[in-house]
């Protein structure tokens, strides 16, 4: 299974971006040589998988799918339908009005579904809406630690690989329950999704020391608006920083949205054992910036190792 090293996630599509404006950004990944896509049954309302299965009809065989169950969206009404292309223009105005209405988007999805007969009919419902017979990754979404311990679910899942319904199957979860999975070794779940940014690669650390053949994804590289701000103040603070070598406080001189995605994505990627990293890239100028910080990184591996190390003390410090 080979794909690109930045990957592309569907959390967005359908959901808080609308149709014409996903396809958009689902054809730029495509054309600027992405071929991951990450999705799950409740992205988009339910609606991410079908507008994403749409998109690759001519493409599957050149393309990595990775989806998940356990979270199942609700069922939604025709008024509900009609609301939504409304609301979206709304919170592109109003970014502030999104908060207000968090607790209402939660109550539309169902989460920690993990049994037999869910796996069943979600995977049913993902391969039906995805236009394929297959998917390559099968991730469990948002799961408790408890899940380890459910041999009926963990054998269904090796079932729907024997079959070949499935590549690959494994865990999307916070970093503590990753950690617990991959000390649990157990076989077949090998594969883990967790969120990773610079300032918690312990997992990634956790992931490079364990034997076998292991494919690590990372989401949320970028940490949220508040990390952003934080990465940028210490990257700018280490351009000043003596004991920064001359030639990296030289490439960190200006702290713009390029030299931030370069540091991050690399640094995330680049020997760490994590093969893929998902950040949001539903505007095609950040998608842009992303490929290219990839493709033509400015910074060295050995500068990269030299700023993971960096940055993690301050807030481990903190």
């Amino acid at each position: 299974m080979r794909s690109s090293a930045l990957g592309f996630g569907c959390s967005a599509v359908m959901g808080r971006v609308g149709r014409r404006a996903s396809l958009t950004a689902l054809s730029a990944a495509y054309d600027a040589g992405i071929t991951f896509y990450d999705t799950a049954r409740s992205y988009g309302y339910g609606e991410s998988e079908g507008l994403l299965g749409e998109f690759l009809r001519g493409r599957r065989d050149s393309v990595v799918i990775s989806t998940k169950f356990g979270i199942l969206p609700a069922r939604t009404s025709l008024l509900k339908e009609t609301l939504k292309p409304v609301a979206r223009k709304v919170f592109q105005m109003m970014p502030g009005a999104r908060k207000a209405v968090q607790g209402q988007i939660g109550a539309q999805f169902s989460a920690n579904n993990f049994t037999v007969q869910v796996l069943r009919e979600s995977l049913g419902t993902s391969l039906r809406k995805l236009r394929t017979d297959y998917v390559d990754l099968l991730f469990m979404h948002s799961a408790p630690a408890s899940v380890l311990a459910q041999e009926d679910l963990l054998a269904e899942m090796q079932r729907m690989v024997a079959e070949g319904k499935v590549r690959r199957v494994g865990i999307s979860a916070e970093p503590e329950v990753v950690e617990a999975a991959v000390t649990a070794n157990l076989e077949g779940l090998r594969s883990f999704q967790f969120p990773c940014n610079l300032f918690d690669l312990s997992v990634a650390e956790r992931l490079r020391g364990s034997a076998g053949d292991v494919v690590a994804v990372a989401n949320h590289p970028f940490g949220g608006v508040q990390r952003v701000a934080e990465s940028k103040a210490l990257l700018m603070a280490l351009a000043t920083d003596a004991r920064t070598p001359l030639a990296l406080r030289e490439k960190l001189a200006v702290v713009d949205d390029a030299v931030l995605a370069d540091v991050v994505l690399n640094a995330i990627t680049d020997g760490t054992g994590i093969q893929v990293v998902i950040p949001s890239m539903m505007q095609v100028g950040h998608l842009q910036t992303n490929v290219a910080a990839m493709e033509r990184s400015r910074f060295s591996s050995q500068e990269l190792g030299w700023l993971r190390v960096a940055m993690v003390a301050p807030m481990q410090a903190a």
